[in-house]
């Protein structure tokens, strides 16, 4: 209650993030004007670094400030520096930091995502490498399980997050499976979409699509909660609101289609949205998970990406 930014606790790692904007007036320094937001924002935010600390001492979990880092993101941003206090009671500014890796997913300043999928890529590469160095013939029935246990989660871990947004990075995804897929001999000289198909595998692009209408579906039905109800607290933003169509046409599900330009455009709400509303009532109104799977299924059983892709190269 005390802290004016949003804070993430998990196990021993501790996030604060906050957007460049006033403090709420209860906090705000005596005879600060509404002029100088970017100095209130820096004020705040190293206010609630202050706050943090303090209850981390009293919980005797102190942090060390040496591994905190800020990350500034935007244009726009002020790229402030904030402080933290050692042990001996000196000062010490916080490290600034380009990437980070947070939870497996490798983020950096610029929302970008590439190097994260390319350390995937490179993961799944090798453990391509050691399938093919230790088995001399692989048909079907040992590939497939071998794949996609060991292999493609590399590909697709929190792609709602990731999701590439290049063709360069798409391609370099894609690239993976069809090299897989000619370790099996019976199929190997195959085109890739003949490939996909003899063995029942989408195309990781179609998975990614399936992820995020999968995700929007738990979100839409209270399986994942975000806070302040699917609203997005920094942005002060409804994340997904109800359509304002009064037609009847669709399902009861839709939501407003966001419209973003710059890398907004590639942001999970803003791609998902057109997807989600074009799906059948019965597929959305599904009473599970499981469900909602084998009725997408069924309704996606001929879309154009399950098992066609266009590389560049």
């Amino acid at each position: 209650e005390e802290l004016q930014n949003f804070v993430s606790l998990f196990a021993d790692d501790t996030k604060i993030y906050a957007i460049a904007r006033g403090c709420d007036s209860k906090t705000r320094p005596q005879g600060s004007q509404d002029s100088h937001e970017s100095n209130l924002h820096s004020t705040c935010l190293q206010a609630d670094l202050n706050t943090l600390q303090q209850w981390s001492s009293r919980m005797q979990m102190k942090f060390h400030p040496d591994k905190c880092k800020v990350m500034h993101l935007g244009r726009g941003n002020p790229k402030h520096k904030y402080t933290m206090t050692r042990e001996d009671g000196s000062s010490h500014t916080l490290e600034v930091t380009q990437e980070e890796k947070d939870l497996g997913v490798t983020l950096d300043n610029r929302l970008e995502f590439s190097k994260h999928i390319q350390v995937q890529v490179n993961k799944a590469n090798k453990v391509l490498g050691a399938i093919r160095h230790t088995f001399k013939y692989l048909g079907k029935e040992a590939f497939l399980p071998l794949y996609k246990s060991l292999v493609r989660p590399h590909l697709e871990y929190a792609t709602v997050i990731w999701h590439p947004k290049t063709k360069r990075d798409r391609d370099s995804i894609e690239r993976v499976q069809r090299r897989a897929t000619k370790l099996v001999e019976s199929v190997s000289q195959l085109p890739y979409a003949e490939r996909l198909q003899a063995l029942n595998l989408p195309t990781l692009y179609f998975r990614r699509q399936r992820a995020d209408v999968i995700e929007l579906y738990k979100i839409s039905h209270g399986y994942d909660v975000l806070r302040v109800g699917n609203s997005c607290s920094i942005c002060n933003e409804s994340m997904f609101a109800p359509t304002l169509s009064t037609t009847t046409r669709g399902h009861s599900y839709k939501y407003q289609i966001q419209k973003s330009h710059g890398r907004r455009k590639d942001f999970f709400a803003s791609r998902v949205t057109k997807v989600w509303n074009s799906l059948s009532e019965e597929t959305v109104t599904s009473k599970t998970v499981n469900r909602f799977k084998s009725s997408l299924a069924q309704e996606w059983k001929n879309h154009k990406d399950l098992y066609n892709y266009d590389f560049t190269y």
